[in-house]
């Protein structure tokens, strides 16, 4: 067993998904035989796995490059991988199940309008601190003494009563 819980959730992922499509594909085979959908099922949850797998990936990697290192960069990297890769699944089973009526450009133009900007921030926009020229290094200082912390006369009063107690006389 791996030591590192995030390998640990990849590890049960990929297991969870094995077990539920081999459930789903014998549930397929009894019932309906004649109508493979267990393979969609395959496929939306397998997107899933991969992006779960791509996200342990990215951070577990000993590269320098900065998606690698960034973790906005890791994190727009895995969302527009899940959203390229559900579109192409979308669109296969658009092609495959409804030919006549084209509906996945909805759900592409949708999810994209949040991708986009994500993908920008994280790779395109220049943050402020790098923007900024950097200032002047500033001479360095000498720290004053700490001050004393004043102690409050009952706490004063509470310790002296602790350390000064008497040992009870026990009865014979």
């Amino acid at each position: 067993m791996p030591k590192d819980p995030r390998a640990l959730a990849l590890l049960v992922h990929v297991a969870l998904y094995a077990v539920a499509v081999a459930i789903c594909a014998g549930v397929n085979f009894w019932l309906s035989p004649d109508n493979l959908w267990f393979v969609w099922i395959a496929l939306g949850w397998g997107i899933g796995v991969a992006a779960h797998a791509l996200a342990f990936w990215l951070r577990h990697t000993r590269r320098r490059e900065r998606v690698f290192i960034d973790c906005k960069a890791r994190g727009a990297t895995v969302h527009l991988f899940a959203y390229l890769a559900v579109v192409a699944l979308l669109f296969i089973v658009n092609l495959t199940m409804t030919p006549k009526v084209w509906w996945f450009y909805w759900v592409a133009l949708g999810w994209g309008a949040g991708v986009v900007p994500h993908v920008w921030c994280a790779f395109f926009r220049k943050s402020r601190a790098t923007s900024d020229p950097e200032p002047a290094p500033q001479p360095a200082r000498k720290r004053a003494a700490p001050k004393k912390r004043a102690v409050k006369k009952a706490q004063v009063k509470k310790t002296v009563a602790k350390k000064v107690r008497t040992p009870r006389k026990r009865p014979k």
